[in-house]
């Protein structure tokens, strides 16, 4: 304890040694005060004793020196604290504290310094962007007056494109809806960037839509909306260029007869929880960035329900909505079949399976004789390779 008093008094600055040396003159001069008073047996020296001890507990109050052991000089400073007048006093330098708040705080002290920094950065971006959405609507009011669907023309849709820094990588889109953002049948461009689905919309005024992928991994399908057709796409099917570049991506209408009247519906498929894309725009997605499709359907959710089936009926509804071509759904179908055909599948639920797709309309009878042959061949083949081994045996 000495030692290290003794170091601090050599090596410490001039505010820790004069606080030092007032804290041993006090307890010096208390120690005296109280021989004296005891050896003359007077109360006046005693009083001295007890002032001088009360200068001193109220000087060393909250105090605590520690002295770094290291060969470095030592450092002494108050403890801070955020926004307290502890931060001020150790700015000011005026008490001795514990070492290890000292570097917490200037520990704080950098990241405050870095977070002003980043803060800077960030908000220069944003001014930056700010002045670039703003140059840009309006470039965009100049070129297309109070509705930029209308006034359209291929010249303009091209500047439209650099001007807004459309990537080449683009695919059309139509958005049937999005509340959040306002947002009911527009038609535009959508690119992926810096991890982000961008869409450019088009409606009469053009504007950007962002969102992280992160948050696209799933794409819902809401089936069955019925809508009436007069009031489907009114303004994008009375302008030519816009109705010439997004027709083929406007919804797929299918009739039903419900209560002897012919009702028209159409399925909308779902990123983000509120973008609702048209089916058609699906695949036009799917060209920009992965993501699984998956339909609600009470059917689906019985545990005893085959997933060969599932997987059946889930590529046969995209495919009656456009998402999968005629190729692609056959495709799909033989290679269910084929891994429902394999002899590890217990023959019951071979049949099972088959006769339910069959029943259903999921599939067309002929597909019943294919699964049986497919099964029949594959377990020949298991036969075949278990003959030869015991060929091989003997």
């Amino acid at each position: 304890m000495f030692r290290k008093i003794w170091n601090t008094l050599r090596e410490g600055d001039s505010r820790t040694k004069l606080f030092l040396i007032s804290v041993l003159g006090l307890l010096l001069g208390t120690m005296v005060m109280f021989v004296v008073s005891l050896a003359t047996k007077k109360w006046l020296p005693a009083l001295a004793a007890v002032a001088l001890l009360i200068i001193l507990l109220a000087v060393t109050k909250n105090t605590v020196l520690v002295v770094k052991s290291g060969k470095s000089r030592e450092k002494t400073k108050k403890q801070p604290q955020k926004g307290s007048s502890k931060e001020k006093q150790l700015k000011r330098g005026t008490e001795p504290l514990n070492l290890a708040d000292v570097e917490e705080w200037e520990e704080q002290q950098e990241e405050e310094a870095e977070g002003k920094k980043k803060s800077k950065k960030e908000k220069k971006k944003e001014e930056q962007e700010a002045k670039e959405r703003l140059e840009r609507e309006q470039e965009d009011e100049e070129e297309f007056g109070d509705n930029a669907m209308v006034s359209m023309t291929e010249e303009k849709l091209k500047r439209l494109l650099l001007r807004y820094k459309v990537k080449q990588e683009h695919v059309p889109v139509v958005i049937d809806l999005c509340i959040p953002e306002r947002v009911r049948q527009a038609p535009g461009f959508a690119w992926v960037d810096d991890g982000k689905l961008k869409i450019l919309l088009i409606e009469r005024k053009t504007r950007m839509l962002e969102r992280p992928l992160s948050r696209l991994q799933v794409m819902e399908v809401e089936r069955g909306i019925a809508v009436k057709a007069s009031g489907e796409y009114v303004e994008l099917r009375d302008t030519d260029l816009m109705k010439k570049v997004f027709t083929p991506y406007l919804p797929r209408y299918q009739k039903k007869e419900i209560g002897g009247r012919t009702v028209l519906l159409k399925n909308l498929y779902v990123l983000d929880e509120d973008i609702k894309f048209t089916s058609t725009s699906v695949n036009e997605l799917k060209k920009l960035f992965s993501f699984r499709i998956e339909i609600a359907d009470r059917r689906l959710q019985d545990m005893d329900l085959s997933p060969y089936y599932k997987k059946v009926f889930v590529d046969s509804f995209l495919w009656r909505d456009g998402i999968l071509s005629l190729q692609e759904f056959k495709a799909e179908v033989e290679g269910v079949i084929d891994s429902l055909a394999d002899p590890a599948v217990p023959y019951g639920e071979f049949e099972l399976t088959v006769s339910a797709l069959v029943n259903s309309g999921l599939l067309p009878s002929e597909y019943r004789n294919y699964a049986n042959a497919k099964r029949e061949e594959k377990e020949n083949g298991v036969t075949e390779k278990k003959g030869k081994g015991k060929k091989k045996r003997k």
